[in-house]
């Protein structure tokens, strides 16, 4: 028990040393493992110790009281007097043969099987007298042979023989006879007394076995330095325990923490991850959730304030491009007028005035892109159907490319859908326009079709142009990009405006030399 209690408080104390390691060490600290740890070992120790501390008490105590030393002496003095009555039946029959001669006769009627008396002569040890009863109780007496009686010279003693054969169990015992003369007799024993011979050997020797292992478990107290070692066990697997455990859980918490920490210092870009798939992996997920919402609403917000800042530039430029066009358009008319008409006639002069008039109009056209922009008014959606407004502005494109046709290929069970008709026909001039001045032929095609996606509608509008190359397409909707000469770089940005407004999606697809395909899905 002491040893027990001793490990105990060694163990305790090397399990509060190392729970104190995790939670002050600056490098591997970690409360959340040390209050796993601690439950994981209250757990573990609170049943198990009174149980071991119960099952070893129990077990010395058993072994205590199996191991009466009275059983031990009750079976010694029972194999002892079997031994004593059998020699001291073979004494009365030896001291019967001094007084006549040993015969045939005389053993039957003692109901013994042979006598045998050997004679030592210095050294040398003879048989003398050799009575049986028969031939096989003569042949079983000599194989006590003269080694065994020399070995047992001067000593009284016995042995129980097993039966062989037909042969019933036997008894052999040996005694001094006279001076100088030792006598051999043998005689048959009941089964019964030689199966009780037999378990009480067995018993004995179970009897010594169990005493030896009680004499070194109580002595070296065995029981209770392995019911030690079970609490140490279990101890130790419980710290493993927690230790993976912690690990598993603690990871992804502590990725979660760094993100979170990255997400404050204002990166959005990060992505926590998690290998479970549990809560933890559920808690991650709506983190990166939150942050893809997060990221897309500061995107959003972005973009907002980037197109009001625009907004506020191109009514400024829009109005400071529209002040002198007037002057420059009538100086220009006065120019001419006062002009000699030999001179006015001359090509050169006819070209610099046409130059500037060309000039005048990309200005004015300039002009009334950014006052478009600037002015575009949140949407006033109402339900329609989208398909009469793409009919109507396809057909006034109709004949304004020259060859280039406009084919429509409208669903026609789209679901009525809320929208601004006046920004989605400008959404759709634009588009159309842009289609128009994209074709590389006079006799390409432009094709606007209509899809359902679900209860919403899919716009798609496509070209035959050039493409446009990847480097183009991640600008494509940025104020300020235009492929074409004298572009101000609004127009798409106030058609992916006008898509958002309406809650919808815009995608573009396209490579050089295949054409170009928006689609939206409002």
């Amino acid at each position: 028990m002491k040893v027990f209690i001793l490990w105990l408080v060694i163990i305790v104390a090397a399990l509060a040393a190392y729970l104190t390691y995790l939670w002050w060490h600056p490098a591997r600290r970690s409360h959340f493992q040390v209050r796993l740890t601690a439950l994981f070992l209250l757990f573990a120790m609170v049943p198990s110790v009174p149980l071991l501390f119960a099952v070893s008490s129990l077990a010395t105590s058993t072994i205590d009281i199996l191991l009466v030393p009275e059983v031990e002496a009750t079976m010694l003095a029972a194999m002892q007097a079997m031994k004593q009555q059998s020699e001291e039946r073979a004494a009365r029959l030896v001291a019967a043969a001094q007084q006549e001669p040993a015969t045939a006769d005389m053993l039957r009627r003692w109901q013994f099987d042979y006598y045998l008396t050997w004679r030592k002569t210095g050294d040398e040890v003879q048989l003398s007298q050799a009575v049986a009863r028969d031939e096989a109780a003569r042949a079983l007496a000599m194989t006590f042979a003269a080694e065994r009686i020399s070995e047992s010279w001067g000593q009284r003693d016995s042995e129980l023989l097993a039966p062989a054969g037909t042969r019933p169990s036997h008894c052999r015992v040996w005694l001094p006879a006279s001076a100088g003369e030792m006598a051999v007799v043998g005689f048959a024993v009941a089964p019964e007394i030689a199966l009780t011979k037999e378990r009480l050997t067995q018993a004995l020797r179970v009897y010594n076995s169990l005493a030896m292992i009680k004499e070194r478990a109580l002595q070296g107290e065995l029981i209770w330095g392995g019911a030690a070692a079970m609490i140490l066990v279990l101890c130790l697997l419980s710290v493993l325990a927690a230790r993976v455990l912690s690990r598993r859980l603690s990871r992804p918490l502590e990725q979660l923490t760094q993100a979170s920490l990255q997400v404050a210092s204002g990166n959005l870009q990060v992505h926590a991850e998690a290998s479970a798939k549990d809560e933890i992996r559920q808690l991650v997920d709506s983190f990166n959730h939150m942050i893809s919402e997060l990221r897309a609403s500061r995107e959003k917000l972005v973009i907002t304030e980037r197109l009001a800042a625009w907004r506020e530039v191109a009514r400024q430029v829009a109005h400071e491009i529209k002040n002198p066009l007037t002057p420059i358009q009538l100086g220009l008319y006065r120019v001419r007028q006062r002009l000699d008409e030999a001179v006015v006639s001359q090509p050169a002069v006819q070209e610099s005035f046409q130059s500037i008039e060309e000039e005048l109009a990309s200005l004015r056209h300039l002009a009334e892109e950014f006052s478009d922009f600037a002015r575009l008014p949140r949407a006033e959606l109402q339900p329609g159907n989208l398909n009469e407004v793409v009919q109507l502005t396809a057909r006034l494109f109709q004949g304004a490319g020259g060859e280039i046709q406009i084919k429509t290929d409208l669903a026609p069970e789209i679901p009525p859908r809320p929208f601004d008709r006046e920004q989605i026909k400008r959404l759709l001039n634009n588009l159309i326009k842009n289609a128009l001045e994209a074709s590389l032929t006079p006799s390409g095609t432009i094709t606007i079709s209509t899809r359902r996606a679900g209860d919403k509608v899919r716009l798609t509008i496509a070209d035959q142009g050039p493409g446009l190359s990847p480097d183009m397409l991640e600008k494509i909707f940025e104020p300020n990009f235009s492929t074409k000469r004298g572009g101000a770089g609004l127009g798409l940005t106030m058609v992916k405006r006008i898509v958002e407004e309406h809650g919808g999606t815009i995608t573009v697809e396209s490579a050089p030399g295949k054409g170009t395909a928006f689609t939206i899905i409002i």
